[in-house]
Formats: structure tokens, C-alpha cells, sequence
């Protein structure tokens, strides 16, 4: 067996069993986010999506800025802000070695958002105004992203379920959609997870990021299974399983080398990108990563038959 040869019909209960896992880790990650206190729903949305106030503040610090956490913060401002509604809601991250403060609240004014700047410049020491962020998106129009962010979805998967099924006979069809939604559901629920223990939200890169994967995936697994049906057509009397496998590892090679440098650029994205590009980079990178192992892995393997029903088929 050389580099690029797998023996399909050997390891495919372990694939199974594999994303058996992978599923229903997706799936305890979705319920927990969904009960869990600072987020209750399914995953946890951004301002884009909930609306409120963004605001970014950089310390202007000589060479190290103090230690700064941002319980002490939100203890500090409670002292010198009664606005209650807003320190219950208010999500503060320090980043950068303490010197960059995040701050995102519920939608404020003008004057209260520069009421909450002057307090939190108060505590923390001399900030650079230059360098301040600020946005706001009301809460309609965040719903409104959020509905549309669905049904950009639920539209796109629906014209690729069509496509699919004109494409190849029922069967295949079935694998193929079932193959892009667990490639779906798997970058879905590791972003529960992400939501939960590093507090990372979802904006609408990330439903642009979940169309790309869904092509993606879909795209390489038609490649796959029209060789599977090419070679079908020309051995009709060779072993079903044996077909399977070696289409299989005909395309192989060619789609490796395509995920690799499909990669390649996301990863450059991803280090040297902005901060607000960092997050669907990942989505990006773990979908290329779990769509190529579907597509060569999981689709086909569940395709390849038990010995008994070859036998009754022969």
C-alpha cells in the first residue's frame, strides 16, 4: 500500500464510529450552549446578530500595562456607573498582554456610550483615543441578519439538495446531502464549544463561512462519486466493494492536493489577518478539514456493502 492508498472496506466501521463521536460531541455542545447561562441558544451570537455597542480601547501603556481582568473591571465600574441594566450586560475581554480592552454592551446612546468610555478611562489609566473602535447595530437590524443569514442557508442547501438529486439515483443522493450536513453540524457544534469555553460569537462571516463549506463539501463528493459511477458503468461484473475502494483512491491524490492548497492561503489568513477574520478563518479551515474527510471517507464508506448482501446480490 503506498502513501496514497486507503483499504476502505478494512476501516470503515472505525470511520463510522468516528464521527459517530464527532456528531454527537456537535450535538452536547449545541444542547449545553443552549442552557448555559450567559448564552442560551444554540451557539453564541454576535453583535451582528443580538445588536448592542462594540467598543475597543487601547491602553497607552510606556513599555507593560498593568494587570487588568475583566471581573475587577466590571466590579470597578459598578462603583462609579448606576446604569444597573448595563453592568448586568455588559461582556468585557482583555486582550494583548492587558493593553486592548473589548467592550460590548446592550444598544446604548451617544451619551451613555461616551459616559461608559470616560468611566472605564477612569479605572484603567490614559487611553488612546486614537486608536479607539466603535460600533453599534440596533436590534432589529441584527434580527434581520440573523433571519436572512438563515435563509441564505436554508435556500442554498435546498437548490444543492435538488442539484444532487437530479445529479445521482436516490441512494447516492442520500449519502451526499447526509455527508454535507454532518460536515455542517461538526463546524456548528465545535463553535457551541468555542461559545462556551472561550466565549467566542458567531457574526455573519460565519454564515458565509458555512455556505463555502457546504460547496465545498458538496463539490468534492460529486467528484468522488462520479468516479464511483464512472467505474460502476465499466466493471459491472467486478466486486461492488472492491469498485468503491479503488475510485476511491483514484481520486484521492487529486482531491489531498486540493484541500492542501486550499489551506494554505487560510492559514496565511489566519496568522497574519485581522482580528476580525481570525474566527472565520477557522471555520473555513475546519470545514476544508472535515468536508475532505467526508468526502473521502465517510460518503463512501457508506456506500460499501456488508459480505451477506453482496453474496445475496451475486
Amino acid at each position: 500500500m503506498n502513501l496514497f492508498s486507503l483499504n476502505l472496506i478494512k476501516i470503515k466501521k472505525k470511520i463510522w464510529v468516528f464521527s459517530i463521536f464527532l456528531i454527537s460531541l456537535s450535538l452536547l455542545g449545541i444542547i449545553i450552549s443552549s442552557f448555559y447561562p450567559e448564552i442560551n441558544k444554540p451557539i453564541n451570537l454576535g453583535m451582528d446578530y443580538v445588536g448592542g455597542n462594540e467598543i475597543r480601547l487601547e491602553r497607552n501603556c510606556e513599555s507593560t500595562c498593568s494587570n487588568l481582568t475583566s471581573d475587577n473591571l466590571i466590579k470597578e465600574l459598578s462603583l462609579i456607573n448606576d446604569d444597573k441594566n448595563l453592568i448586568n450586560n455588559i461582556r468585557i475581554q482583555i486582550q494583548n498582554d492587558n493593553r486592548l480592552i473589548s467592550i460590548r454592551t446592550p444598544f446604548l446612546s451617544i451619551n451613555k456610550s461616551e459616559k461608559l468610555i470616560s468611566d472605564i478611562s477612569e479605572i484603567v489609566g490614559q487611553i488612546n483615543f486614537d486608536s479607539k473602535i466603535s460600533r453599534s447595530i440596533g436590534p432589529k437590524l441584527g434580527k434581520d441578519l440573523l433571519l436572512n443569514g438563515v435563509y441564505s442557508i436554508f435556500l442554498s442547501l435546498l437548490a444543492i439538495s435538488i442539484y444532487i438529486s437530479i445529479r445521482f439515483d436516490k441512494r447516492f443522493s442520500f449519502l451526499a446531502l447526509s455527508a454535507l450536513f454532518h460536515d455542517l453540524l461538526i463546524v456548528f457544534g465545535i463553535f457551541s464549544w468555542l461559545g462556551i469555553i472561550f466565549s467566542v460569537e458567531v457574526n455573519s462571516l460565519f454564515a458565509v463561512a458555512l455556505l463555502t463549506i457546504a460547496g465545498y463539501s458538496v463539490n468534492d463528493t460529486v467528484v468522488i462519486f462520479d468516479r464511483i459511477r464512472e467505474n460502476l458503468k465499466l466493471n459491472s461484473n467486478s466486486n461492488f466493494n472492491k469498485i468503491i475502494e479503488i475510485s476511491v483512491n483514484e481520486s484521492l491524490r487529486r482531491t489531498l492536493f486540493t484541500s492542501l492548497t486550499t489551506l494554505i492561503p487560510l492559514l496565511t489568513l489566519m496568522l497574519f489577518g485581522s482580528y476580525s477574520l481570525f474566527w472565520f478563518s477557522i471555520a473555513l479551515i475546519l470545514g476544508i478539514l472535515i468536508g475532505s474527510y467526508s468526502s473521502i471517507l465517510l460518503a463512501p464508506s457508506l456506500l460499501i456493502k456488508d459480505e451477506i448482501t453482496l453474496k445475496n446480490e451475486i
